[in-house]
C-alpha cells in the first residue's frame, strides 16, 4: 500500500514539474495584448511607450506584464484585466484608484501617495509611500492595515 502511495505521489510531482516546465515567457508588442489591457494602458498611461511587455503562458493560464522606463509595472490576466500596478516607489496614476479608496487615503494619510495597488477576489490592497499597506473590500470600504 505504501509503495502505491509513494508511486502516486512521485507521478503527481513529476506531472506538476512537467507542467511548470512548459511555461513560456515571450516578449510581445503592445498590439498583441488583449483589448482590455490596451485600453487600460491608453487610458491611464496615455502615449507612454512600455520598455517591454511579457506574455507568460503556462498550461492553465496566461498573464501579461508591462514595464515602463520609470520601472512602473502592470500585471494583467489572460483577458487583459489589471491585477496589479506597482510604481516601485513612485506614485501610480490616481485615475487607477477607486474613488472611495482614494478618498479614504486622502482623508487619513494626507501626505502619503499610493505607490502600489493590487486587485484580488476579496478587494484592493494598496501600499503607501510610508510603507503601510491598506486593505479595502471590493466596494472600496477600508478593512485593515498591514505593516
Amino acid at each position: 500500500m505504501k509503495t502505491k502511495l509513494n508511486l502516486a505521489v512521485g507521478l503527481l510531482a513529476g506531472l506538476l514539474f512537467g507542467l511548470s516546465a512548459n511555461a513560456q515567457k515571450t516578449v510581445i508588442k503592445k498590439e498583441n495584448l488583449p483589448a482590455n489591457a490596451q485600453t487600460f494602458l491608453k487610458t491611464h498611461f496615455g502615449s507612454k511607450k512600455p520598455s517591454y511587455i511579457i506574455e507568460d503562458k503556462e498550461i492553465l493560464s496566461t498573464e501579461y506584464k508591462v514595464q515602463f522606463d520609470n520601472k512602473t509595472e502592470i500585471e494583467f490576466d489572460k483577458k487583459g484585466n489589471w491585477k496589479e500596478v506597482d510604481g516601485n516607489g513612485s506614485k501610480i496614476p490616481s485615475s487607477i484608484i477607486p474613488k472611495k479608496v482614494a478618498s479614504y487615503i486622502k482623508t487619513n494619510f494626507r501626505k502619503e501617495k499610493i505607490i502600489k495597488i493590487e486587485l484580488g477576489s476579496s478587494g484592493y490592497e494598496t501600499k503607501l509611500t510610508n510603507g503601510l499597506e491598506l486593505k479595502f473590500n471590493l466596494k472600496g470600504d477600508f478593512t485593515k492595515i498591514d505593516k
